[in-house]
């Protein structure tokens, strides 16, 4: 649990470094590591590292800051809207049994920053040794019911009278052009 912690509060840490004084973050990341440790406690299980994973996430959305966040920083005397602002927006920090990682955005990529007891600094050595030909995908959610649904009604609908005249006034024009050309080849 200690490392995962770690790991996290380093990547947030390296989040505000250019923001904020070295002093500061200094001080913030060790109040958020007591603070993480304990809310953890209770909720930690390696032999089940999903369990209790919402839990365990620190997110950012719709401008609002992790409370957890808020309360390190109210702690520590750095104002939690300096953190609004200089960290990203819609985002969540998973910290996990053996893994720690982050997605920016509402639909953005999950990247790891830690896994089975390598943290990202170890991966980016061995990644580099390797020759790596994938690219990142971006996954839409599926479209909802209801979206089918109003389709479905749009597609059924009578058409409006303009549009059956308009129908009946291009049916006409492709039978006259088609007289039009059997007279033509009929001379």
């Amino acid at each position: 649990m200690h490392q995962e912690i770690t790991e996290a509060i380093d990547f947030i840490g390296r989040l505000l470094q250019s923001k904020l004084e070295p002093s500061l973050i200094t001080l913030f990341k060790a109040k958020l590591y007591e603070l993480l440790s304990e809310r953890f406690l209770e909720h930690w299980d390696p032999e089940h590292p999903g369990r209790g994973n919402a839990y365990r996430a620190i997110t950012i959305f719709n401008g609002q800051l992790d409370a957890l966040l808020t309360l390190a920083a109210q702690q520590v005397s750095i104002s939690p809207n300096t953190l609004l602002v200089h960290l990203p927006q819609e985002f969540v920090l998973w910290i996990d049994p053996s893994a720690v990682s982050y997605r920016v955005g509402d639909h953005g990529n999950i990247m790891d920053l830690f896994m089975d007891g390598k943290s990202l600094k170890d991966r980016k050595t061995i990644m580099n040794n390797v020759v790596s030909t994938s690219t990142p995908i971006r996954i839409s959610p599926p479209t909802s019911p209801a979206s089918n649904e109003k389709k479905l009604f749009i597609d059924s609908r009578p058409s409006s009278p303009l549009a059956i005249h308009a129908k009946k006034d291009q049916q006409q024009q492709q039978q006259q052009s088609s007289r039009h050309k059997s007279l033509v080849l009929a001379h």
